[in-house]
Formats: C-alpha cells, sequence, structure tokens
C-alpha cells in the first residue's frame, strides 16, 4: 500500500494512493473522502506507517527542528527538503524526519526561500539577521501590549494611550500597539472601548469626550493659533469726529459694530454705523489671511468659543472701549422730527471708540420708560441711545407697512454662562463647570437698535451698491 504526501493550499494532507497519471493522482484521506491531486503537488511517497500516523509523527518532530541549526546544516545552492533532512537527521532520515523537515522550513521564511515542489534556498545572513531582529520587536511589541490590555483591564490607563486616547477612539491606526491593546482588554473585559476607557480614568467626563470629538474633526491641528501678529494700521486713514458706542453681550471679544450720533437738539440728527475692518490691513495671501480662509468664521459654543483670528489680531481690530480703530462707517443723515432719511456717506476711516455697552448689564435699565426720559437716564449715552431706540421703532414699523404684518419677538434666546474654576490651558471649558442658563428677550430696547441699524446699513449698502452695476 503507497501513501501520499501532498500540498494544497499552503497545508499538508496525507492519503491513500488509489490512482495515477502523468498529470494527477487520486488519493484516499483518512476520513474516506477521495481527492485529486496535481502531480506538482505531491512531495513523498511512503509505504508506513498509516497517513494519520505519518502526519502526527511529523508535526510533533517539526517543532523539534532549530532553523538557525538547519541554515548552518543548509548548501547555498538550491536543495530538496529530502537532501536537508539527511543532513540535520541522519543519512538515513526516515519518511517521517523528511517531512518534519518540510514543514520546519516552511516554518522559518525568513531563513528559506519556497522553490516550488519541495525545493528551497537558503536566505543570505544579513536577510536572515534583519528578519529576527524584526521578529523581535515584534515579540516586544506584544509583550507591550499584553501589559498594557492587562493595566486597563484593571482600571488604569498607561500613559501612552492616555497621550493618544481621542485619536483612538475617533479614527485610530488600527496598527498602532496601543489601539491593539484597548481591543484587547476591551474582548478580555467584555466591554465596549468606551465604557472600558471611561472606567479606567482615560476620559475625564462626557463633556470631555464630545469636546475632544469635535476638535478632532474641526480642528485637527488644535484650536489654538500659531504665532502671528497683526499688521499695523495705516495712520493715513483720517480719524472720525465721533464718539462710538458698542452693544453686545459681556462675553463678546470680537466687538465688530458700533454706532454713534451726532445732531442731537438740532433740526438733523446723523446716525453713524461704525463696521470693524481688519481687511484694510490684512493682505491677500498673508499669513492672518491663510488662518481666516482656513476657518471662516468663529465657532460660538455655548459659554465659549473658538475664534476664527488669532487674539493679537482681534486686539488689534475690535471695537474695543478706548481704542482707534479702522472701520468702514455708514453715516445717514435724519430729519430730526419726521425720521425720513436726507442723505447718507460711507467713508473708510479710524474711529475712536467711548464705551462697549453690554445688554447683560443695561437691559434692566434701558427700557422704553428710561428712554423717553433720558435726562434722568442713570447709563451713559442715554441721548444717543434715546433717539436710536426712536429711529429703531420708526424704521421697524416702515419695514412692517412694506412687510404687511408686524414682526413679533415673543421668544425669548436662551443665554449660557458656564462658572469655572480651572480652564484648560486655551481656556476652553472642562465639564466641571457650573452652568447658568437665562434669557434675553428679542425686541428688548437695546436688541433692537442693533437690529435696526444693521437693517439699516445693509439695505442702504445693497441700495447703493444695485446702482454701481
Amino acid at each position: 500500500m503507497t501513501y501520499i504526501l501532498f500540498e494544497d493550499a499552503g497545508k499538508f494532507g496525507a492519503g491513500r494512493l488509489m490512482s495515477e497519471t502523468d498529470t494527477a493522482l487520486q488519493v484516499e484521506l483518512e476520513s474516506g473522502k477521495r481527492v485529486k491531486v496535481k502531480a506538482a503537488q505531491a512531495l513523498l511517497r511512503f509505504g508506513t506507517p498509516t497517513a494519520a500516523q505519518f502526519l502526527q509523527d511529523a508535526e510533533r518532530l517539526s517543532h523539534d527542528i532549530d532553523p538557525d541549526l538547519a541554515w548552518e546544516f543548509a548548501p547555498d545552492v538550491d536543495f530538496a527538503f529530502a537532501d536537508l533532512a539527511r543532513e540535520y537527521f541522519s543519512k538515513d532520515a526516515d519518511v517521517a524526519q523528511q517531512a518534519a523537515t518540510l514543514m520546519g522550513l516552511q516554518r522559518a521564511p525568513h531563513y528559506f526561500r519556497r522553490l516550488g515542489k519541495g525545493m528551497f534556498r537558503k536566505a543570505s545572513a544579513d536577510i536572515v539577521q534583519a528578519a529576527l531582529a524584526g521578529i523581535e520587536k515584534k515579540r516586544q511589541v506584544g509583550v507591550q501590549i499584553e501589559a498594557w490590555a492587562d493595566a486597563l483591564v484593571a482600571g488604569s490607563t498607561p500613559a501612552p494611550i492616555q497621550d493618544q486616547i481621542y485619536k483612538i477612539l475617533f479614527k485610530p491606526d488600527k496598527n498602532a500597539p496601543e489601539y491593539k491593546a484597548v481591543v484587547e482588554a476591551s474582548r478580555r473585559a467584555k466591554q465596549a472601548p468606551l465604557d472600558l476607557l471611561r472606567v479606567a480614568g482615560a476620559i475625564d467626563n462626557p463633556y470631555q469626550f464630545h469636546w475632544r470629538r469635535f476638535v478632532f474633526d474641526c480642528f485637527p491641528r488644535g484650536v489654538a493659533h500659531g504665532p502671528t501678529t497683526a499688521p499695523a494700521v495705516s495712520e493715513s486713514l483720517p480719524t472720525a469726529a465721533v464718539q462710538a458706542f458698542s452693544i453686545d453681550d459681556s462675553a463678546t471679544t470680537e466687538i465688530d459694530d458700533a454706532l454713534s450720533v451726532q445732531g442731537l437738539g438740532t433740526s438733523e440728527v446723523t446716525l453713524g454705523i461704525h463696521i470693524a475692518a481688519p481687511g484694510l490691513a490684512l493682505l491677500p495671501g498673508s499669513p492672518i489671511d491663510k488662518v481666516a480662509v482656513e476657518r471662516l468664521s468663529t465657532v460660538y459654543i455655548p459659554g465659549w468659543k473658538v475664534t476664527m483670528l488669532p487674539d493679537a489680531v482681534v486686539e488689534q481690530y475690535t471695537l474695543k472701549a478706548g481704542q482707534t480703530v479702522p472701520a468702514v462707517s455708514l453715516y445717514v443723515r435724519f430729519d430730526a422730527g419726521t425720521l425720513n432719511v436726507l442723505s447718507s456717506e460711507t467713508r473708510l476711516e479710524r474711529v475712536p471708540i467711548a464705551a462697549n455697552l453690554r445688554h447683560d448689564q443695561l437691559d434692566t435699565q434701558v427700557t422704553e420708560a428710561t428712554l423717553n426720559d433720558p435726562a434722568s437716564a442713570g447709563f451713559a449715552f442715554a441721548h444717543e441711545l434715546s433717539f436710536a431706540h426712536r429711529l429703531a421703532k420708526h424704521l421697524k414699523a416702515r419695514r412692517e407697512v412694506v412687510r404687511g404684518k408686524p414682526e413679533n419677538f415673543t421668544r425669548p434666546d436662551p443665554v449660557y454662562k458656564l462658572e469655572r474654576e480651572s480652564p484648560d490651558a486655551h481656556g476652553a471649558p472642562t465639564g466641571t463647570e457650573r452652568i447658568e442658563i437665562g434669557f434675553r428677550q428679542r425686541g428688548a430696547p437695546l436688541d433692537l437698535i442693533v437690529a435696526e441699524a444693521m437693517i439699516l446699513a445693509n439695505s442702504t449698502w445693497g441700495e447703493w451698491l444695485a446702482t454701481l452695476k
């Protein structure tokens, strides 16, 4: 009875030879199943032991083969596995030892290169050393992964994983050992990775998880700006003969619009609408322009914001009290009695900012009643605000005639304030703050003044641009 050792798709099999031709053999496996084996796949013929015992013996012996010693015994020319078996075991190496040699050679591809039909060629010493170094490095990484996984399961987060925690969660490198350690620990603990990391203290709180996800997706290089300097404002711009004031809430640092009123007590009153104009100094293609193009806008978050421009640039061009800053100004002259528009003029200039008025500090003081009696009001710019409010109501009423129905401001806007004790390095919330929720009533006097002034500026400039087609 003849048995055949054959290879199929990288796996070894053995069975009883039933028939053969020049190109193929029919082999009966131990299970009784018959398979067709190509002649090129048949590697060894033997009579004893049985196929099952033969494979068992060969597999056992193959694990005892030292690849370093086999490499030393191997000739420098191409060789067959049976020849090497006779060098490694003895000149009378039996079929089990020959098959064990074949299996051992295939398990050491960094030592031996397969050439087909049981033939091999040994690798050069340099290639072997490089391969062994790679194997050792991989082993050490595996040990490190196991150690990190042990720590995570025990409830602590190793520093290398902590440093990459959000990358692991949001956009992992699945070949990285840190990621593999989290996966392994998750498997062992039978917990989802997020739950595992939360228990292990890797994530401070849900707020930080969602905040970091937002930053990771929208600001992959971080929210901080690089070192930048603000270009100087041209001194050739004329300085406006006004004392302008802005109206915003206390958290606003990028103050981009302000108002001024001239001619009170006369027959003609001029309302000035001043829009911050950093574009007068920021050149296209400059470093700061590139930052603005990349970010496009300030991102507003309840209790915080990520500014479009660096703080130094904001400070240079914001309409901050005590500064004289570049602005695009629209001056609209009104008849003091009828509030009809008499003329308008647009200027590029430097505007002195006298004050920054704040909604949250003044909304309870600046009311219909106090604006109707500005002489007894206890807040700054009372007379200017009184005129601006009267004008705002007039402009709103005129628009409502065209609109066909009144605009009702019945829904208050929520205002969020975070009382924080320890902001992070960039001043961002940490998730430990106490949240205060207030409300700002749309249509309140200060709100109406700003809204109508901006609508007036937009419509006036829009009509002007239409005439320039």
